[in-house]
């Protein structure tokens, strides 16, 4: 993976996601890209990290960092659990709670919802030799508003999003490199036009093994103003560790 593809900063736009020719996945590329998943899930089933995520705001010609938030990630049966969510001198018990724009689902919903569109059938796949990835496989799916696997929360209210992902890998190896979700279907009440959501992994070394698991991820919620109004942030992951015990029985002769 190149560096430079997760040097997301205040001042990134999301890569590009520009049209690419796409046909049928053969039974071989799914098989690849399928295990892929399925082994980044099984290593998160068991693992810790640290969460650091910087919020950006830009409104006309003015850009500001709006604040920091710094939290535990760990994932249990398939689901993200956030605790000690801190933003600058206050505590949170819940990410609900905080103020602002965030994200949650980056270690282990988004990657079981592109799995789950492998085992559908629901997908396509492509060549990119234009990412900032280097030449790339990408297998692209997209899920209806109906089927409810991504939503936007605005005044307390959720709103289903219909989205396309998009999952680079490696054409040699299919190593995962990146997942993308972009919508601009976002119902007109919540003042929002697109929402883009972008995470990038980078090989974490975790004993016995080395696997890429996430590393950075871009979030960004362009609002009907363009791109003259529009709040981003970029997270880090960071200090993986396993968690859990291990026990064993010695019989004596």
């Amino acid at each position: 993976m190149l560096a430079q593809s997760n040097a997301f900063t205040r001042s990134s736009l999301p890569p590009v996601f520009h049209n690419i020719e796409a046909a049928p996945a053969t039974a071989e590329q799914a098989k690849q890209i399928e295990q892929g998943l399925e082994e980044r899930l099984r290593t998160l089933a068991n693992v810790i990290c640290s969460e650091e995520t910087e919020r950006y705001a830009r409104k006309g010609k003015s850009t500001s960092q709006v604040d920091t938030l710094h939290l535990n990630v760990e994932v249990l049966e398939g689901v993200e659990r956030y605790s000690d969510i801190r933003r600058k001198d206050k505590t949170y018990a819940d990410m609900k709670k905080v103020p602002g724009t965030w994200s949650v689902g980056e270690m282990a919903t988004l990657l079981s919802a592109t799995r789950d569109a492998i085992e559908a059938g629901q997908i396509r796949m492509a060549r990119d030799e234009t990412s900032d990835l280097g030449p790339s496989s990408v297998m692209i799916f997209s899920y209806t508003a109906e089927e409810r696997r991504w939503y936007l929360m605005t005044h307390s209210q959720v709103h289903w999003l219909p989205f396309e992902g998009r999952l680079w890998a490696s054409p040699d190896t299919g190593e995962i490199r990146r997942i993308t979700w972009l919508t601009k279907d976002v119902p007109d009440d919540t003042g929002v036009s697109q929402v883009l959501w972008t995470v990038n992994f980078s090989p974490v070394a975790l004993a016995p093994v080395v696997v890429t698991l996430p590393e950075t991820v871009l979030y960004q919620v362009t609002y009907k103003g363009g791109a003259d109004h529009i709040d981003w942030n970029v997270t880090r992951f960071s200090g993986y560790r396993r968690y859990g015990s291990e026990t064993a029985v010695r019989f004596d002769d």
